[in-house]
């Protein structure tokens, strides 16, 4: 090699020769002479060359670098191929290449070679050479001027983006992703390489970079993720250099004049980023953002100067004071303010929040990961903050708000119609920077009252900011409502939005101290009604509607706030004053008010009120506060309402002279504006409404009862004098009533008018209101009063006969009631006289009359009720076994009774009138109302168009009050609307829009009013409503038929059965083409017809008579009929797709009808006229013919294969085969029972029993054989469709292979037929096992009844064995090349020929059919003859199935072969199950019956095994619909797990069942975290939470289907495996124990030596599927096998030490989080948290079983499990987490790491830990003896668990992300763990001497001195409490003796007095009851 090396040199007379000579010839790049390769080249030589041409001039800089770039690369390449150099020659090389690269890197820009066109710090390669050198030599000198080129590299990037370059050249991307790399590399490698950099150096970097990320971060195009990357790389560094900077007071200033402006701009973007979506790393970037932003304002030297400016500012400028340099940050804030940067002004806020956070948390700074750099002096120095900074935190504030409040104070001078659109800009972003630091004010709780100065100048300062806010509101508003006339848009878009920051502010302060707002609660309503009006003005900007909101939410904020201070009742009185207020007169003599409405528009006034006081927020508000009202308040809030509503009385009383009636009723336009309208109207909507929902809200108990009774009644005194004018008996004078509110007297003349009056009806519905809230409030407050007072209370109000009771009931007049008025006058007029007056007098014409409609409805129910009760009273006194009166008493009573039925009668006409109203689409006095309009259930809102819902909704919520008196006509036309609401109207978007809601957050329609009557009982369970709702829903379905019909004359048989042979012989004859189809005109029609049919199938109340069952069944046939006629006519001329599933909708129609039927009482007539309506051949033939059409069609229809298809398709033979099942399940069960019988059973519990009579002996032989007969069709026509296979082949005379066969099979009609012969014998099977279980068969003579029935089926059974046979052999087997040759396959020819469309297989048929009745064990004489290997059969016939088409399959494969598949073996599987269900005795039958004989039971069990080791063996997600199929093949194994015995071998029964345990793991595994136990899935008490993960996970409606049909497989494939175990030998249950043992441990199916529990991955451990699978399984075992079997107690040690095992090895804290993502593949482990939670489980169970002897070192392990699984759970990310993939190892420097995302599982969490709770509470109680030896260990788990319910730290959920539960959720734990405590209770004489110390954690975790010193919130507390009390239950006096020395003084000390005190008044018990 040197020789080598040294031969170039010594040709060379001299160096300088040497050089000269190599000036003009430059060596060749490496690698260029193919003839010599780079790697062999001598290197010496080249090193030096390449150093003498890198130092000479006379190559250009270009060619230098690409020398060293090819050095570079050999390098590389040598290394990577394992050649080996002289690392000293190459660590001087480097050095020297890195000193050179560095210096053209950071030439000044000035220079000469800067000149020239090639620019190197853009030149890729230069930084792949500086990344070589550093990483050969880390020690490399980096100089701090590189900071210069990193800039110009951020600045390039920057123009490149700003002028639109692409990123797709390759050098482009490269040059900013080596770049990125290198600097990557560089910072991970040297965190301190530029450190001591200079100030000027960092601030020009830093500002490219800044700029570069501003630029970047909202633009989404390809390279730009490089470039923000790079930037990020870069500020994170510079934060670094911060943080650790010698000295940060000299980088303050800089930072401020340079950096400060541009970082606070990025600060704001990057917050408006944030939670976007589309933004992923902006999070990122605002986290480095705010770390510069921390360590260059507010690093821990700073901080102490911040605490101090208090002082600063009282000190002279000039006078040098430490830390005075803070000043300059404030002076910058004041300059920006100046300067008008709007943008910045937003920005404030952040900062202010960066300081708190910083100041609150700077002992728990970390310093970043390899950084060694410390500086204990400065971190002492830090440390001065002074410790109570609460104080001096809020002058930092004051410091931040001083600029903006001085800048509010000058805008507040100004008039903003003299500013433009700028400033207006200006000053939003000023207030929207004042909302952000009142934002942090309120979230980190600055301000607290009790820190305040002696002088409250904290108080002040908050006030004087308030005050500001309102003058600019005001200023702004005037501004607005001069505006609104403006046409500059922008302008009228910018004034809502500084409104928005404005009431946001408000709230702000509301939340801060109430006190800021002063005692003027009245003008800040004002603002809130004035803005409102005004928003409504310009109404169709979008700002407008968040103004909206923001009001909204601000009103609700302000009644919630005073409701936790006592005092709800002043804010809301304050509401109705300034509802009063609102419309206040302006005049010259009145001074105008702030704002001030009366320039406004008063229909806008009044319509912007409405929609605030209607709002669902400040509604429930009001109502959520009145509720949560102490109730010892209640009386003193009626009393508060009754004092404003005297003062809304008087205030209607001024109005007097107001009142013009001449021009009142002229013109309502006129009217509207006049100030008496407007008081009535505020009157009438709005202040009834805030009165009525006080009243309705107020909640009445037993102690509180009387004094709310008598403040109502002050209430009602407060209206009686006005309202007695209007109700008093002798006459309805209403003109006195005007004069009595309005207080003005009239003439005659204005007497005659006073009908005219259009705001009358406002007045009347005031009144109306108030009284019937009193006379609710006050029913609800005699119900709970004493008898006595109750009396008393009652009388008063007039009907005392509530209250009687005894001897009471016998004197007439107590139980006569006085009227509805009698609480107002002694002799009023009746309601309905108050109705039918108003009803006619009342102009209708204006909104008003419709609310005063609505209220008589009110009225008019709360009368009937009334009625009701009295009509009830008087028939049980006038019953006949009531012997209490005379006759004469007798006939008054029924007087009084008709009088009452018969006002009762006119009230509900009057109700009903509406109700026919509504028929016409008529609004009546109204107007035409929409049928789609909707209504928010607001009294505020209720106008002409939301009248009909309102009104509507009334009648149908109390439609047991009024239906008992209504007529027959009324209740056929309520039930017509009823059907017409329900079916015919279309779902509107307010339906979709609340089908998700609470019924109290949406707005509600016609339709979902009458949907919701339909699913309640009450319309089920009265006789008179279930006649007609059935009889109305016969005539919709008929008149929704009769819409397809194309025919006139076809109309009048649509009552008629359906000629179904007509159809039937049409479709043979193929003539049906050019027929008759549906017209496109009426569209709706499908949707009508659909949503009737739907409504059959689903509601399962709907119960009616039997003629009502005929009609609509005849009804769906002759739709049936029309729908298959018109796609068979001309079907691409309709909508084929809707026809077809509508279809399906008539069969699930049908299916659910013919099954009720069923099941109610059949007479003979009855029965009669359904067996002939579809118990004849015909219509049976039609049930399969159809479907079989229709399935033909779907193949020209849908197109090929899709879900569509699929999901239409087999649901329609699936409810025709359920359809079969039903009918064979009926007649069966009539037969089997005996009608006689049946008939005595079905009427035994009946009052009378004369019915029985009428049925004499003919008839029931005459019903039993209409059954048996019956059932014999089905199976005749059932034995016509085995005649033959069905095939597609056009000649309808050929012969077909039988390899062939396969491929010309006609899947369509295969399936069809093999579905309905199941369905009929599986109906026979339900019906002989219901019969069996229902009615136990006790003699021999009623078991050979049985068995004669079913011996009349014999033949047929027969015969569709052996079609099952012949199908499965001919379509599914291996005929060719088979080793193992069966029976049937050696009496199959080769070739079978076609005939008609079926292959010919008679002679295969009746030769099997013959010989399965010589042998049949139903009715056979012979002796047995069972084949030899039926008795122990193996897997010989494996090798003969057709393994690849069951790969097809389940991968989605022919979808109609599959459902063939999964019919054939349902139909076996019934064969089977029926011969089990047959197998009597022998003195019963002449041979006993042996299920197990079975001609393709081999195969058939071989298919089995080879699909479930298909679907383990799946690495992809499976076809949903495979796991459809495999139903089928499931339900058969599950039968043959049934049999008495099992004919397996033990090998054959190990293969079945692991294979069972493979495909459960498959399962799990593709279940992940919602895998479980099956008692889990049943139900828990945790699963009652609705809990939701704290980030939105994306569920789609394909995963949710997804998920279910998993848990169907897996359920299936439990219950299949539990039939097998529950019947086993010990033979067979110790092979079942051997493969879930071997599973638990791991051990590997293909290799013992490789174990599937595994652990020391970055993601915790990692089990297979089978170690889960076995999990469950074992679970399986234990609930089915008893304990006391010898073969698995002697297996208990090691299974649970297998469970314990698998814990240990998978514990890690991401056991508690889920994919945020739902991944495309599926995992090939199953979910590590799932298992953990299983093994938990099944240890519980196997602790918890008395048969089991556990180990005392597992009692000792189950005790600690607890621990290892919660320890450090609170301190866990309850946010979104990211987790490096495995795979991440691989990847190069620089380039992003493969990560996913993780959210945390709270429902997870709950489950976990109730199963901990669950596990130590079984093990007190049966592990008594080992728990008194593990006190220890049982001490440590019970306080981590208590540990997770301390309360959370609000800092540290929001600022370090911790896991917090909500309240429900910690409910629920708390719950569970107070259980563990009660156990400890029973269990005194192990654990009475330890209580103390579980009692001594419990007080120091509740006194504040746990983990998070925090202690417990009072809801936990309470939900502990009882377990507590135990615990001090076992304590004995000695005990709290030691316990209150141990606790010492303090807080713990007053818990424990506190805690016995309790104990001895609540729980102690005290010898008495």
């Amino acid at each position: 090699m040197e020789s080598a090396a040294s031969s170039p040199r010594a040709a060379l007379p001299t160096p300088g020769a040497s050089r000269k000579r190599r000036r003009s010839q430059s060596p060749p790049p490496a690698g260029e002479d193919p003839n010599e390769p780079a790697l062999a080249r001598p290197r010496f030589g080249d090193n030096l060359d390449l150093i003498l041409s890198l130092q000479g001039k006379e190559l250009s800089l270009e060619r230098k670098i690409e020398l060293a770039f090819n050095f570079v690369t050999t390098e590389s390449n040598r290394s990577s191929h394992g050649h080996r150099a002289d690392n000293i020659k190459l660590l001087r090389m480097v050095s020297f290449i890195g000193n050179w690269v560095q210096s053209i890197l950071i030439l000044p820009e000035n220079s000469k070679r800067v000149s020239e066109p090639f620019d190197p710090v853009l030149d890729y390669r230069c930084w792949v050479i500086l990344r070589f050198c550093i990483e050969k030599k880390p020690s490399v000198s980096i100089s701090l001027n590189l900071l210069k080129p990193l800039g110009r590299v951020a600045k390039d990037g920057l123009s490149r983006v700003q002028i639109g370059a692409s990123f797709d050249d390759c050098e482009s991307s490269l040059l900013f992703e080596r770049v990125l790399d290198c600097i990557s590399f560089l910072f991970s490698s040297n965190t301190r390489a530029f450190f001591n950099a200079g100030v000027d150096l960092w601030t020009s970097c830093v500002i490219e970079a800044i700029n570069l990320v501003q630029k970047v971060s909202p633009n989404e195009k390809s390279g730009c993720a490089v470039l923000q990357n790079l930037g990020n790389c870069l500020l994170e560094q510079f934060s670094s250099f911060l943080r650790f900077h010698a000295n940060p007071k000299n980088l303050f200033r800089p930072f401020v004049d340079k950096i400060l402006d541009p970082l606070l701009e990025l600060l704001v973007l990057l917050n408006s980023q944030a939670n976007s979506i589309e933004h992923k790393q902006a999070g990122t970037t605002l986290k480095i953002a705010e770390e510069i932003l921390s360590n260059g304002l507010f690093h821990p030297q700073h901080l102490s100067g911040y605490f101090g400016l208090k002082n600063l500012n009282k000190a002279p400028i000039a006078k040098d004071v430490r830390g005075s340099y803070h000043r300059h940050l404030f002076e910058r804030f004041k300059g920006i303010k100046a300067e008008s940067k709007a943008v910045l002004l937003a920005g404030f806020g952040y900062l202010l929040q960066l300081f708190v956070s910083r100041a609150r948390n700077q002992s728990t700074y970390i310093a970043p990961r390899g950084t060694s750099f410390r500086n204990p002096q400065k971190s002492s120095e830090a440390s001065e903050e002074p410790q109570h900074h609460g104080e001096s935190i809020f002058e930092v504030f004051m410091q931040f708000m001083e600029p903006l409040v001085s800048e509010c104070k000058s805008y507040s001078q100004k008039d903003f119609s003299d500013l433009g659109g700028t400033k207006l800009v200006e000053v939003h972003c000023m207030l929207k920077s004042i909302n952000e630091i009142l934002r942090t004010v309120t979230e980190e709780k600055i301000y607290v009252p009790t820190e305040d100065t002696s002088e409250g100048s904290y108080l002040q300062f908050l006030q004087d900011i308030y005050r500001v806010l309102i003058l600019i509101a005001e200023k702004l508003y005037d501004f607005w409502v001069s505006a609104v006339h403006l046409e500059d848009t922008n302008i009228k878009k910018m004034l809502p939005l500084m409104f928005v920051e404005i009431v946001v502010a408000v709230g702000h302060f509301v939340e801060i101290e109430y006190k800021v707002m002063g005692g003027d609660l009245a003008k800040l309503w004002s603002m809130l009604f004035a803005l409102a009006a005004i928003n409504a003005s310009s109404k169709g900007i979008k700002p407008c509607f968040l103004l909206t909101s923001k009001i909204s939410s601000l009103s609700s904020q302000v009644i919630h706030t005073f409701s936790e201070l006592r005092q709800v009742a002043h804010s809301i009185c304050m509401l109705c004053n300034t509802v009063r207020t609102f419309r206040a007169v302006t005049g010259p003599d009145v001074v105008p008010r702030p704002f001030s409405v009366a320039s406004l528009s008063s229909h806008k006034c009044l319509e912007s009120l409405a929609t605030l006081l209607s709002s669902q927020t400040l509604r429930d508000a009001i109502c959520t506060s009145i509720n949560s009202m102490p109730e010892g308040q209640s009386s003193r809030c009626i009393e508060e309402l009754t004092v404003d509503l005297t003062d809304t009385l008087k205030w209607m009383n001024n109005c007097g002279e107001d009142v013009d009636l001449e021009s009142q009723g002229e013109f309502l336009s006129i009217s509207r504006k006049s100030v008496f309208y407007q008081k009535a109207e505020l009157l009438g909507r709005h202040l009834s409404e805030l009165y009525t929902s006080v009243l309705d809200s107020i909640t009445v108990t037993s102690s509180n009862t009387a004094l709310v009774a008598i403040s109502v009644e002050r209430l009602v005194n407060a209206i009686r004098p006005k309202l007695s004018q209007l109700v008093r008996n002798d006459s309805v004078s209403s003109s006195e009533f005007i004069c009595s509110v309005i207080g003005n007297n009239l003439s005659k003349k204005q007497c005659a008018k006073w009908q005219k009056i259009p705001s009358l009806s406002w007045m009347f519905v005031f009144f109306f209101r108030i009284y019937t809230s009193c006379r609710s409030l006050y029913r609800q407050s005699v119900g709970l009063m004493p008898p006595d007072l109750a009396i008393e209370a009652t009388e008063l109000v007039g009907n005392s006969f509530t209250v009687c009771c005894g001897k009471e009931w016998t004197n007439a007049s107590n139980v006569i009631a006085e009227g509805y008025f009698a609480w107002i006058v002694e002799s009023p007029g009746s309601l309905l006289d108050v109705i039918e007056t108003l009803s006619q007098s009342i102009p209708k014409n204006h909104s008003g009359f419709a609310m005063l409609v609505y209220v008589l409805h009110m009225m008019a129910l709360q009368r009937l009720d009334d009625l009701n009760r009295q009509i009830n009273a008087f028939d049980y006194l006038l019953e006949d076994n009531t012997q209490q009166f005379d006759t004469e008493d007798r006939g008054n009573t029924a007087v009084f009774k008709e009088s009452c039925c018969l006002e009762a009668a006119r009230l509900t006409n009057f109700m009903m009138n509406y109700v026919g109203i509504l028929s016409s689409g008529e609004n009546g006095h109204f107007q035409c109302f929409e049928i789609s309009s909707s209504w928010d259930l607001s009294m505020c809102s209720l106008d002409e168009g939301s009248f009909h819902i309102a009104t509507w909704r009334l009648l149908c919520e109390n439609i047991d009050i009024w239906s008992l008196h209504a007529s027959k006509k009324d209740l056929k036309s309520f039930f017509s609307n009823l059907m017409k609401f329900s079916f015919v109207q279309k779902r509107s978007c307010k339906d979709e829009e609340n089908s998700g809601n609470q019924y109290s957050h949406r707005e509600i329609t016609l339709r979902t009013i009458s949907v919701e009557l339909l699913c309640d009982t009450i319309i089920y369970d009265r006789k008179v409503l279930l006649k007609n709702l059935a009889s109305s829903f016969c005539h919709a379905l008929k008149k929704s038929v009769s819409s397809f019909v194309t025919r006139a004359d076809e109309d009048a048989l649509l009552d008629i059965s359906p000629d179904l042979m007509e159809i039937l012989n049409k479709l043979n004859n193929m003539k049906l083409v050019g027929g008759t189809y549906p017209d496109e005109d009426g569209v709706d029609k499908y949707r009508i017809c659909e949503n009737l049919l739907n409504f059959l199938s689903t509601v399962p109340g709907f119960h009616s008579n039997s003629k009502s069952f005929l009609r609509l069944i005849t009804h769906i046939l002759h739709l049936e009929r029309l729908l298959l006629l018109a796609l068979l006519s001309r079907y691409e001329l309709c909508n084929p797709i809707e026809l077809i599933r509508l279809f399906i909708c008539c069969r699930r129609a049908m299916q659910n009808l013919v099954s009720k039927f069923g099941k109610e009482y059949l007479e003979s007539k009855q029965y009669s006229a359904f067996s002939k309506l579809i118990g004849n051949s015909d219509s049976l033939i039609w049930l399969l013919r159809s479907v079989q059409e229709i399935i033909h069609l779907s193949h020209k229809i849908f197109e090929e294969h899709t879900d569509e298809k699929k999901n239409t398709l087999f649901s329609l033979v699936d409810k025709t085969s359920e359809i079969f099942s039903t009918l064979a399940n009926m007649n069966s069960k009539f037969c089997l029972l005996g009608p006689k019988k049946r008939i005595e059973c079905s009427l035994e519990h009946s009052a009378s029993e004369s019915d029985t009579s009428e049925h004499d002996g003919q008839t029931f032989d005459t019903l039993e054989n209409s059954a048996l007969e019956y059932v014999k069709i089905m199976a005749e026509q059932l034995e016509k469709t085995t005649t033959g296979i069905p095939v597609t082949a056009k000649d309808r005379n050929c012969v077909i292979k039988l390899e062939n066969c396969y491929d010309n099979v006609c899947w369509d009609t295969l399936l069809c037929t093999m579905s309905c012969i199941g369905g009929f014998l599986w109906g026979i099977v339900s019906a002989v096992e219901s019969t069996i279980k229902d009615y136990p068969i006790a003699s021999s003579e009623e078991r050979k009844v049985m068995h004669q029935y079913a011996s009349n089926f014999s033949r047929f059974i027969a015969k569709f064995e052996t079609f099952i046979d012949i199908c499965l052999h001919v379509l599914f087997m291996e005929n060719k090349d088979c080793g193992s040759v069966d029976m049937i396959s050696a009496r199959l020819p080769q070739e079978l020929d076609c005939e008609n469309g079926f292959l010919n297989i008679d002679a295969v048929m009746d030769g099997w059919t013959m010989h399965q009745l010589k042998n049949n064990e139903l009715q056979s004489d012979g002796p047995s003859s069972i084949p030899s290997e039926s008795h122990n059969f193996g897997l010989f016939t494996i090798q003969c199935m057709k393994r690849s088409l069951l790969e097809n399959l389940l991968n989605g494969e022919g979808p109609f072969v599959a459902f063939t598949l999964r019919e054939l073996y349902t139909v076996s599987a019934a064969i089977v199950k029926l011969k089990v269900l047959l197998s009597f005795p022998r003195d019963v039958c002449r041979q006993e019956c042996n299920p197990s004989q079975h001609m393709s039971l081999d195969p058939m069990v071989g298919t089995a095994y080879i699909a479930l080791q298909k679907i383990a063996d799946m690495s992809n997600w499976p076809d949903m619909f495979s796991l459809v199929w495999i139903d089928g093949i499931l339900r058969y194994l599950e039968v043959l797990g049934t049999l008495p015995e099992h004919k397996l071998s033990k090998e054959l029964y190990a293969q079945i069942v692991n294979a069972h345990v493979r495909a459960i793991g498959k399962c799990i595994v593709l279940q992940g975290k919602g895998a479980s136990l099956p008692t889990h899935e049943i139900g828990t008490n945790t699963k009652t939470l609705n809990l939701r993960n704290t980030s939105d996970s994306v569920i789609t409606k394909n995963i949710m289907d997804r998920q279910n049909r998993l848990n169907s497989l897996k359920s299936r494939l439990r219950l299949s495996m539990r039939k097998f175990v529950n019947v086993a030998s010990n033979m067979h249950l110790s092979a079942t124990l051997q493969v879930i043992e071997r599973a638990l441990v791991g051990v590997n199916q293909y290799s013992h030596s490789i174990y599937e529990v595994k652990t020391g991955t970055s993601n915790g451990g990692i089990v297979s599927s089978d170690v889960a699978a076995g999990i469950d399984c074992l679970y399986l075992l234990l609930e089915s096998v008893p304990g006391n079997k010898h073969v698995l107690k002697r297996t208990v040690p090691g299974l649970v030490g297998a469970l314990f095992n698998i814990v240990l090895h998978l514990q890690s804290p991401l056991i508690f989080y889920t994919e945020k993502l739902p991944s495309l593949y599926p995992d090939f482990h199953p979910d590590a948290g799932a298992i953990v939670l299983m093994c938990v489980e099944v240890i519980t169970a196997f602790v918890g079983r008395h048969t089991f002897q556990i180990d005392a070192c597992h009692v000792s392990q189950c005790l600690h499990l607890p621990v290892t699984l919660f320890k450090g759970f609170k301190h866990l990310a309850g946010r979104t987490v990211s987790h490096s993939s495995e795979k991440s190892g691989d990847q190069t420097v620089g380039q992003p790491l493969d990560t996913e995302e993780y959210i945390f599982d709270r429902q997870f969490s709950v489950d976990m830990y109730a199963a901990c709770c669950k596990l130590l509470c079984t093990v007190l109680r049966h592990q008594q003896r080992e728990v008194g030896r593990c006190v220890a260990v049982l001490e440590d788990s019970v306080n981590i668990l208590l540990s997770c319910l301390e309360s959370a730290d609000p800092k540290m959920v929001r600022m370090a992300g911790h896991f917090s539960w909500n309240k429900e959720e910690a409910l629920k734990c708390a719950s569970f763990f107070r259980r563990i405590f009660e156990e400890m209770r029973q269990q005194r004489e192990i654990l009475g001497k330890h209580s103390i110390h579980f009692l001594a954690g419990y007080i120091s975790m509740f006194s504040g001195q746990g983990p998070f010193q925090t202690g417990i919130t009072r809801e936990i507390d309470e939900a502990l409490r009882p377990g507590v009390y135990s615990l001090i239950d076992i304590c004995e006096e000695s005990d709290f003796q030691q316990l209150h020395t141990y606790l010492g003084e303090g807080p713990c000390r007053t818990t424990l007095a506190n805690l016995v005190n309790d104990y001895k008044l609540h729980f102690q018990y005290q010898g008495k009851i």
